[in-house]
């Protein structure tokens, strides 16, 4: 199993995703960084490129449709009678997008290196 250091991760992910240019450079480098402190190892195994592509991808989409500012995940609302709302699915809510959802946690947990 060998082993990426974060500017090979980032150089990766970036031509898998065809992304040219570095302002999603820092986006790539935190996954990685969450990625290393979690499963407790100095790098990232190559088997997890995937992983980290596909983190990187969702927030790229989400940013997408809902833009970077403070989206508060507002599934619909109702102004007469004051009704909102919120979409607070496992899968598809800001924190599992910028964060680790369960699934992804599950995911990290074959590499997962634990300390004693």
């Amino acid at each position: 199993m060998s082993v990426m250091d974060k500017a090979t991760t980032i150089a990766t992910v970036k031509a898998n995703l065809n992304i040219t240019g570095t302002d999603r450079d820092l986006l790539i480098g935190d996954i990685w960084q969450n990625t290393v402190n979690y499963i407790n190892q100095e790098g990232v195994p190559e088997e997890l490129e995937p992983f980290i592509r596909a983190k990187t991808k969702g927030v790229i989409d989400y940013e997408t449709s809902f833009g970077t500012g403070q989206v508060l995940d507002v599934a619909s609302q109702t102004e007469g009678e004051c009704s909102w709302t919120y979409n607070v699915s496992g899968t598809s809510s800001r924190d599992s997008v910028y964060g680790f959802s369960t699934s992804d946690f599950g995911k990290l947990n074959a590499f997962r290196k634990l300390r004693w």
